[in-house]
């Protein structure tokens, strides 16, 4: 009875792992996103060369007048300082969910670090200031300036 009992716990378990991995294959199958990277490119290369802050406002108006409901009100955001992989700044959360978010971040300093490595596309658009960038499997760093865009698939 013990033994029978086991059995049918491990099938259980069993197909539920079945089940579950069949149903996250097919929401990353048909997984919607909201936004696209190229139209957020374009917002931040509209406001380059702008003072930083005054571009990160007019982007964070500009993507509540897209993006109705969809960016946190001006209430909610915080600029959280970060310490990781060795570079260091702050960031803005603006939208998150199970399959996206946008940021701000910004650093006052010079900073070099590791960001790490992720299962997902990162797409940055830089919108003062430079963003050196090392891709894996290259030998050479590639230096972004504003307006320009660079992109990390993994």
């Amino acid at each position: 009875m013990r033994l029978l009992s086991r059995s049918v716990t491990i099938v259980v378990v069993s197909i539920s792992l079945v089940l579950l991995v069949l149903l996250i294959r097919y929401w990353l199958c048909v997984k919607q996103y909201l936004f696209e990277k190229e139209e957020l490119a374009q917002l931040a290369k509209q406001y380059a060369g702008l003072d930083h802050e005054l571009a990160f406002t007019k982007v964070i108006t500009e993507l509540r007048k897209k993006y109705p409901g969809h960016i946190l009100p001006d209430e909610d955001l915080q600029w959280i300082f970060v310490n990781a992989g060795g570079w260091m700044g702050s960031m803005c959360l603006l939208h998150a969910s199970l399959t996206e978010y946008v940021l701000l971040f910004g650093s006052a300093v010079d900073t070099v670090g590791h960001s790490g490595r992720y299962w997902v596309e990162i797409s940055d658009t830089v919108i003062s200031g430079t963003f050196r960038q090392w891709k894996e499997g290259t030998t050479r760093s590639e230096v972004y300036y504003p307006a320009c865009q660079c992109c990390v698939r993994v």
